[in-house]
């Protein structure tokens, strides 16, 4: 039953994002036409201002969706009831303090939408973004209940029927009206909309969540959810101000350059989300493999693990090189188009980040956040210094703020990360996991800088150039990767993985 609800989640959330990514692409595109690129600056303020603000949330969705498990594996509905009262009203309290700081936050918005003078009406758009950041903390809880008892699929379909009724929505909007307060008044109309379907749906399914509202939390769930969230707190303040922090840079920096860059970041955080859910899929059988008492075993699947997850952001990265700025001309023309300095220093982010997904897979198996309490802190500090020098001293405009964020990536987290992992969970010294991250780096900058200099000499444009480059890029990953690894243990032992598997097949 496991196994059949795990595939049906997948199946309709990878379903769904094929739908919504597609159509959000073809939204954004009229967005663009019709808007331009300061409105797409103004929009990605917005959002950056907003995720800093819901920093209030702290992990406490986090901790209440593992506190969940235990009780629903022992069919405890008193307890999971106390657990939902609780995470409503905490929710509530955040709804409630979220919409009193919000507009504090408006002088704040002029500092960064300085070059924004043709736009009318600020002060309404931000509180429209306000407004939808404030209802969602009202509605959206109960979703961690339909996640926790297997049920996402509910989330999948309901989340993408509104989300294609939302895109059709705001498509009529920009071809007739082009109206930027009526693109963002159908965004928020959906998603409450989303919220209370899926909050009615709850409700029915699972009547004792109104049963037991008024139920109080038992000492032992107060004490486990308030430490979770302690540990928790770091990691989502950290990652939250160096990603909105970095927009905000960019903004200043140049409103329309945050609009033309947020295509960039679209393209991106795309496949990083499709690439998230497929790595979520192996976080349980990391969390059985960490107990295991063969430190050896344990160490090489560990390898295996890190070298998959090379050759899997090595071809996205090197599918970036030689595919990323063609897709964009083509998608939204030459004029949305920045200097390759961006483009290196985007693709070179993404796959430092992809690079450090084994690692904090087992720091989650494992429960290893109160080690990265203090690495949170170090990269959210050296990001911002590091950051302002090259954006305000060296005047190296969006890529220096990019960089800002490489180099608190390689000085603070890699390094980290990598040496917590080994000390607390594989009882191995990380000096040749060290060694092998150099090397795995070196081969995938030459490789990217190799396809990058050769797709740039394909003179066909369009489509077809599109396609041609894709197909040079992937054979010259397959020749690295056999030339480079074919002899590796991590390449032999995976191989023969995928054989044995295609026997009992």
């Amino acid at each position: 039953m496991r196994f059949f609800n795990s595939l049906r989640n997948s199946a309709f959330s990878l379903i769904g994002q094929i739908i919504t990514i597609l159509l959000g692409f073809v939204v954004r595109w009229l967005f663009i036409r019709k808007l331009g690129q300061d409105y797409l600056g103004v929009n990605s303020v917005m959002e950056s201002m907003l995720m800093l603000l819901s920093m209030t949330e702290l992990g406490i969705g986090t901790s209440i969706a593992f506190a969940l498990y235990k009780p629903i594996d022992e069919g405890d509905e008193r307890r999971v009831g106390s657990l939902m009262a609780f995470y409503r009203k905490i929710y509530h309290i955040i709804g409630i303090g979220t919409a009193v700081i919000g507009p504090l936050l408006l002088p704040f918005m002029r500092f960064f939408t300085k070059e924004a003078v043709d736009i009318s009406g600020l002060n309404l758009i931000y509180i429209l973004f306000l407004l939808n950041t404030v209802l969602s903390y009202f509605f959206a809880y109960k979703r961690t209940l339909l996640n926790a008892y297997q049920q996402s699929y509910v989330n999948s379909v309901t989340e993408d029927l509104f989300a294609v009724l939302k895109y059709i929505l705001q498509a009529f909007v920009l071809i007739v009206y082009r109206s930027y307060i009526g693109y963002l008044i159908i965004n928020i109309v959906c998603a409450v909309a989303t919220n209370i379907i899926i909050s009615i749906i709850c409700n029915r399914k699972y009547p004792f969540i109104k049963k037991y509202k008024k139920e109080k939390l038992t000492k032992e769930d107060s004490a486990s959810i308030k430490k979770s969230i302690v540990s928790l707190m770091y990691q989502k303040i950290g990652a939250k101000l160096v990603t909105g922090t970095d927009n905000l840079m960019i903004s200043y920096a140049k409103l329309s350059l945050m609009g033309i860059y947020s295509n960039y970041a679209m393209v991106i955080s795309i496949v990083q989300r499709v690439v998230y859910n497929v790595l979520r899929s192996v976080t349980g059988s990391v969390g059985n493999l960490m107990i295991e008492k063969d430190s050896n075993h344990k160490y090489n699947v560990f390898e295996e693990f890190v070298f998959a997850n090379f050759c899997f952001y090595f071809l996205i990265a090197i599918g970036f090189s030689g595919c990323l700025e063609r897709f964009i001309v083509l998608w939204a023309g030459d004029n949305w188009l920045l200097s390759p300095l961006v483009t290196f220093a985007v693709i070179l982010n993404f796959f430092l980040m992809g690079m450090r997904q084994p690692n904090i897979v087992v720091i989650e198996a494992a429960g290893l956040f109160n080690k990265m309490r203090m690495k949170a802190v170090g990269e959210v500090i050296v990001n911002l210094v590091v950051s302002f020098l090259f954006l305000i001293v060296f005047e190296m405009g969006i890529y220096g703020v990019l960089f800002g964020t490489t180099v608190s990536m390689v000085s603070i987290c890699i390094w980290w990360e990598i040496k917590a992992v080994h000390k607390y969970s594989l009882e191995k010294s990380a000096k040749r996991s060290a060694v092998k991250f150099i090397c795995y780096f070196i081969v995938a900058l030459l490789g990217c800088l190799a396809v990058y200099d050769v797709t740039k000499r394909i003179p066909m444009g369009g489509i077809g150039g599109l396609l041609v480059s894709g197909v040079v890029s992937v054979a010259i990953y397959g020749c690295i990767i056999l030339i480079v690894y074919g002899r590796s243990r991590e390449f032999r032992a995976l191989l023969g993985r995928f054989i044995r598997k295609g026997k009992r097949a």
